[in-house]
């Protein structure tokens, strides 16, 4: 594959992740509007079903993304079979980068594009998560 076209289509799979955790966070913010759970004051049972709610909604969106990465590099020959395109995908998402399964010089770039990915989405997680808490230290207590 062309480096232009990992590229391309590397940026394509970067902006569907990001359109999908964002669309997770404004859900996340609307139902926080919507329900307040902190209105009349923080409690324990509160902030811990909160921030639960919060972090499994992102798993899911962390886990649909390795499994889109783990389906391109299916798709594009990369990598073939079942297992081997997923763990390579979550792998490279995590940027833990083990490198027991590599991809050959024709998807370096595009597999480089996964990491860049997991790095923005990890970060957009964690902004939010700070934000969250942010806004729990400075609730008062019930």
């Amino acid at each position: 594959m062309p480096v232009l076209v990992q590229i391309g289509f590397g940026s394509m799979m970067i902006l569907f992740c990001a359109a999908i955790q964002i669309a997770s966070a404004a859900y996340a913010i609307t139902h926080l509007r919507k329900s307040r759970p902190f209105e009349n004051g923080v409690t324990a049972r509160r902030a811990t079903i909160a921030i639960g709610a919060i972090f499994l909604l992102f798993l899911l969106g962390h886990t649909l993304h390795v499994y889109l990465w783990a389906a391109a590099f299916w798709a594009t020959g990369a990598l073939h079979g079942y297992e081997e395109p997923i763990y390579f995908a979550l792998v490279s998402y995590s940027t833990l980068g083990y490198g027991d399964v590599t991809l050959g010089s024709d998807f370096r770039i595009f597999g480089a594009m996964a990491s860049i990915c997991g790095v923005l989405m990890f970060g957009l997680t964690t902004a939010f998560l700070v934000g969250v808490f942010a806004r729990l230290l400075n609730a008062r207590p019930e």
